[in-house]
This record gives structure tokens, C-alpha cells and sequence, in this order.
């Protein structure tokens, strides 16, 4: 009886097979012919993006988030760059501090010139290297992006989130460029407070130029970063009063500066503002000092007075 049903089986497994035809034009091959998936691919962002989003060095999502920069944002990209090497063969994004971000943003420093039309540390703008967060990079990710954040004042106080691209704004009228400056101070020398303003209404500080630092580690000590400061914005000084060079003296104008940031160091942004500020005369307070109109060239002179 065993052999017999299996004959049956046997009979009926034939009889349903035969009963499948094959459609015309194919050859019944279901492997044969299929193309292969395509390799996948993780997005890069675009140079000219503008995003909603806060600045942040470590990115976590997509790029659809994207806006159109004549409308409120807070970002924009204005290179992208790829890790390729060793930088690339690592498996996670190279570290704070690392020989590769220090490249990559020297890279993010030069293209923003292009894009601006100007060195970034005499604009509104914070210029910030942006990665791949870590899933991204064990994705296949090896992407770096360079975005400026627009700001309303040289400070960095307030964030410029209306409409309008970062593009070109050190170019022609120089819409982003920082000039004058009212600064008020402690009554000690040390300043609390600034106020942008431009150079034809009374002020007391201008923007004089910028000074890099040369290439050493970062100055733990204040005093030591201090003496770096202050001697490169005497020579920016200098060339701005008109003593091309030599040791500047005015009993009128002297020179300030925000002071070097370590993290921007150890990207190896060591560039600096420098401004000329008005004084009275008798010390180093700028509380209530005025003056309208540039302090280039003035030598040992007087500012003009309001």
C-alpha cells in the first residue's frame, strides 16, 4: 500500500507541473536576466543649503529639512568636502583636535572667502565644521560640510534668522561686514558691553583688521594668550594710525580685541579682530567717549568729536 500511494503522488506531482505553462517570450529561468540592486548610496548635503536648524559640529539626519535661504533659517552650507585616505578608513569621524579636522576646516576657511567674497572673521558670520554623526559614517558616509550662522551684531549675541542668503555679503556693499562699535566698559578697562553701529554715528571702537597667531599650542595661561593679542593688534594698529609699522603712541586711540578661543586653535583658526578704540585722553575708560568718522591715519591725533 506504501508503494502504491507514492506511485500516486508521484503521478499527480507530474500531472501538476505539466499544468503550468510558461508565459510567452520567457524561459522560465527566475534567476537569469534580473538586474542587481544598486549599490546604496548615503546622501551629501549641497553647497548653498540654508537649514532652520541651530549650528551643530556633529550632524544627526537627512537633508530634507532644507529651506530656501530667503526664508528664515539659521545655517548654510558653503563648501563640502570628502574624507578620502586614511581620514576615510577610520570607523567613526575624526576626533576634536585631530590632524584631519584641523584640515578640513582650513579647507572650510578657504572656500568661504570664495563664497562670501571676504575672510569670514570680518563679517557677521561664525563659520563651524559640520560631520556625520556615527551611524552615518559606518553607512558610508565620509562627507564634511563648512556652514555660517549670520549674526545681527559683531558679538555673536543675536542670531540672524530672517530670510537672506550669507552669499556674497563681503562683496560690493559689504552687507555683513563689521565697522564701528560702541563699547562700554566696567570703568576699570575691561569692556561689558557692545553695540554695533556704523562709523558716520558717534562711536568709540573700529574695526581695524584682523591678526593670525602663529602656529604653536594652545596658551593655557591668560596672560601668555594676552601678550600674543596685544602685540598683534598694536602692529595692525600701527598700519591703521599711519606709523607703518613702528611702535604706535596716542594718547587718543589704543587697541582692543575678544581674545583667541581654544577650541578655534586647535581647528587651527588662530586669526583675531582687531579694533582701534577711541580713549579720553587722561585714561583707559571709553565710557563717554564719542567720535563719527574713521580713526585711519590719525597718528598721534585727536579723533573728531560729534
Amino acid at each position: 500500500m506504501r508503494r502504491r500511494w507514492a506511485v500516486v503522488l508521484a503521478v499527480c506531482a507530474v500531472l501538476l507541473l505539466a499544468g503550468c505553462g510558461k508565459p510567452p517570450g520567457t524561459d522560465g529561468d527566475l534567476i537569469n536576466g534580473w538586474p542587481a540592486f544598486p549599490k546604496a548610496v548615503t546622501p551629501v548635503p549641497a553647497v548653498g543649503a540654508c537649514y532652520p536648524t541651530e549650528y551643530n559640529e556633529t550632524w544627526y539626519t537627512d537633508f530634507t529639512n532644507a529651506v530656501p535661504c530667503s526664508t528664515g533659517h539659521q545655517t548654510e552650507t558653503v563648501y563640502v568636502g570628502t574624507f578620502t585616505g586614511a581620514d576615510a578608513d577610520r570607523s567613526s569621524p575624526p576626533l576634536g583636535g585631530s590632524p584631519a579636522r584641523r584640515t578640513a576646516y582650513q579647507q572650510c576657511q578657504q572656500a568661504s572667502v570664495d563664497y562670501l567674497g571676504g575672510d569670514w572673521h570680518g563679517a557677521r558670520v561664525e563659520l563651524g565644521l559640520v560631520l556625520p554623526d556615527d551611524k552615518a559614517w559606518t553607512g558610508g558616509a565620509r562627507w564634511y560640510r563648512c556652514d555660517v550662522t549670520r549674526f545681527q551684531d559683531a558679538n555673536y549675541e543675536s542670531v540672524e534668522s530672517g530670510g537672506g542668503s550669507a552669499k556674497d555679503g563681503l562683496r560690493g556693499a559689504k552687507p555683513l561686514a563689521v565697522n564701528c562699535l560702541m563699547l562700554t566698559d566696567d570703568g576699570k578697562g575691561k569692556i561689558k558691553k557692545t553695540d554695533d553701529v556704523t562709523c558716520d554715528k558717534p562711536h568709540n571702537a573700529e574695526f581695524i583688521g584682523l591678526f593670525t597667531a602663529p602656529d604653536a599650542a594652545w596658551q593655557a595661561d591668560d596672560k601668555a594668550r594676552t601678550k600674543i593679542e596685544d602685540g598683534g593688534c598694536e602692529g595692525v594698529l600701527s598700519t591703521f594710525l599711519g606709523y607703518g609699522g613702528a611702535k604706535p603712541y596716542s594718547n587718543y586711540v589704543g587697541w582692543w580685541s575678544w581674545g583667541f578661543l581654544e577650541d578655534q586653535w586647535k581647528l587651527g583658526d588662530r586669526t583675531e579682530r582687531c579694533w582701534a578704540v577711541a580713549l579720553t585722553g587722561s585714561g583707559l575708560s571709553v565710557n563717554g567717549v564719542r567720535v563719527v568718522g574713521s580713526m585711519r591715519g590719525l597718528r598721534s591725533g585727536a579723533p573728531k568729536r560729534p
